[in-house]
């Protein structure tokens, strides 16, 4: 995976007004923290990190910051732990980044990659993935970028749990071993109701012989009063 590296400086004030007036000048405000220092306030030149800026789409990355602080420039790696987007352009208007140690274990969620398509699916069945992140400790330089699953041979009732992924020794995983990272259901059986259709028969009518014998009556006291 390419390296993640953001171009930074420290800055000086805080505040909204501070922050606005950074923005209308193509800086990004931000800030940075950690276990070893004290709350920093950086900023990043909007034209500088523009290319970097495009990818990000999420947060509790691993980048390298290159931070430029009385006259000086300092390496180090940190995780960008939360980005504010403007509602309507959505730019983004404000970073925070925590810087990590390298000789002392962090606590991180690292992405979960899908690797294949399951029997399941093949099958017509839809795959269910719970866990797109695992919280992971262990040194920096030995957590992964991403956890790859195979989930080739993963037919319907089938879930590989939290306790299935193997990482090396030196990693903790903190999650629950028995929650499901992803699994495969069935797909869900459409029953169709056939509608029942009534017939609704007419009794045909029925012309008892007294009936005629009114008829004719009446037929020939008509005629008599026409006469």
């Amino acid at each position: 995976m390419e390296k993640i590296i953001f171009i930074a400086e420290t800055r000086e004030g805080k505040g909204k007004g501070v922050a606005r007036k950074l923005r209308v000048n193509g800086y990004i405000p931000g800030i940075l923290y950690g276990p070893d220092i004290k709350p920093l306030p950086i900023k990043l030149n909007r034209k500088l990190n523009e290319k970097t800026l495009k990818h990000i789409t999420t947060h509790n990355i691993i980048a390298e910051i290159k931070l430029k602080k009385n006259g000086e420039e300092e390496n180090f790696s940190a995780v960008l732990k939360d980005i504010q987007r403007d509602p309507i352009k959505d730019e983004i208007i404000h970073v925070d980044f925590y810087k990590l140690s390298i000789d002392k274990p962090v606590i991180m969620s690292v992405p979960v990659l899908l690797k294949g398509k399951s029997k399941g699916e093949e099958k017509g069945g839809i795959l269910d993935q719970e866990l797109r992140e695992i919280k992971v400790e262990g040194l920096l330089k030995d957590i992964p970028e991403i956890i790859e699953i195979d989930i080739e041979n993963l037919d319907f009732g089938h879930a590989i749990l939290v306790k299935d992924i193997k990482l090396t020794a030196s990693i903790k995983i903190l999650e629950d071993p028995e929650k499901v990272v992803v699994t495969v259901l069935k797909p869900k059986e459409e029953k169709v109701e056939e509608e029942k259709v009534e017939e609704v028969v007419e009794e045909p009518k029925v012309i008892t012989q007294e009936k005629v014998e009114e008829r004719r009556k009446e037929k020939e006291e008509k005629q008599e009063s026409e006469a």
